[in-house]
């Protein structure tokens, strides 16, 4: 199964083969230059009749983000606490904690220092209201990192997408009752359209127990690429795998799938000891919630006494 998009229609344009008769993947809700990863919602460059923006429109609309962009900035200082080695026990405040990542505390109440920043590539997309909230440790960062490397090489074309993760200093993130030490990331689930082809979505959506997507688009959910996903987590060797939240109804549809495959029947059991929906909140039936273990030099920095002081 090969899944194309813009990116790989670019390519085959620059070296001269104007996609061989191979019809590239559309981006769901597309916005922006593909070939810059940094784009987000696009700039108004022509009218409604195709004219260009007037010199004072385009002034107005730089004033616009200006101020859009101050009051964002202060937004977030208002609730961001920047976090110091002072704050740390006296044991972490030493070499060699003094320059390391750390996620302290509970996945509910924590916080984290010096956290690393995931960043977009072409296998990898960030949701655009997810940007802010991209700070985690840094064994969460590169396991998305080579998950959507490795998703891109057995499904070329696929482009993996994330939503929320922490802020650069962790603590309460709306929205979330945990996510505050670095620990948790959130992960779209791949779809298809209602003829089976692969897509991608630069958005999250929910899905129903038959695999529909609630919002009426016709979207389906994509059983073989979010296997895969699960899979590779499985597999993963360098970031100790907690748990992944997933809705019950999506969870039973994920395994029936495994099992009915025998190349991937022998990792449905192993599988279903970490998928689940959480006991309380709602259900994630929009995305997989990631979390790995603490780190194991880190151990005494992530127990719930040091999250109660």
């Amino acid at each position: 199964m090969r899944v194309r998009d813009d990116f790989e229609a670019r390519e085959n344009t620059r070296a001269g083969g104007e996609g061989r008769g191979r019809e590239p993947l559309r981006w769901l809700d597309f916005c922006g230059d593909p070939d810059d990863m940094r784009a987000r919602r696009p700039l108004l460059s022509h009218g409604p009749r195709g004219g260009q923006v007037s010199a004072a429109a385009r002034g107005w609309l730089g004033l616009a983000l200006i101020a859009a962009a101050l009051w964002s900035t202060t937004a977030l200082g208002a609730t961001t606490k920047a976090r110091t080695n002072s704050e740390l026990p006296p044991e972490y405040r030493r070499s060699p904690f003094a320059l390391m990542s750390l996620s302290v505390g509970l996945p509910n109440r924590g916080w984290q220092i010096r956290s690393k920043q995931l960043r977009m590539n072409p296998t990898l997309w960030i949701q655009d209201k997810s940007v802010p909230y991209s700070y985690g440790h840094p064994a969460l960062v590169l396991m998305l990192y080579r998950t959507a490397k490795q998703i891109a090489r057995q499904s070329p074309g696929s482009v993996l997408l994330v939503g929320d993760l922490s802020r650069e200093y962790g603590g309460p993130l709306a929205g979330h009752k945990s996510h505050q030490s670095g620990r948790d990331a959130d992960v779209g689930f791949f779809v298809t359209d209602k003829d089976g082809k692969p897509l991608n979505s630069r958005q999250l959506r929910t899905f129903d127990k038959n695999g529909r997507a609630r919002d009426g688009s016709g979207l389906r959910f994509d059983d073989y690429r979010n296997w895969l996903l699960v899979q590779l987590w499985l597999k993963d060797g360098r970031a100790e795998l907690e748990h992944v939240f997933v809705a019950s109804h999506l969870r039973r549809r994920l395994l029936d799938f495994a099992k009915s495959r025998p190349a991937f029947r022998k990792y449905a059991e192993d599988a279903a000891l970490f998928l689940r929906q959480p006991s309380k909140g709602l259900p994630h039936d929009d995305h997989f919630h990631l979390r790995i273990a603490c780190p194991e030099r880190q151990r005494g920095l992530c127990d719930t006494e040091l999250a109660k002081r």
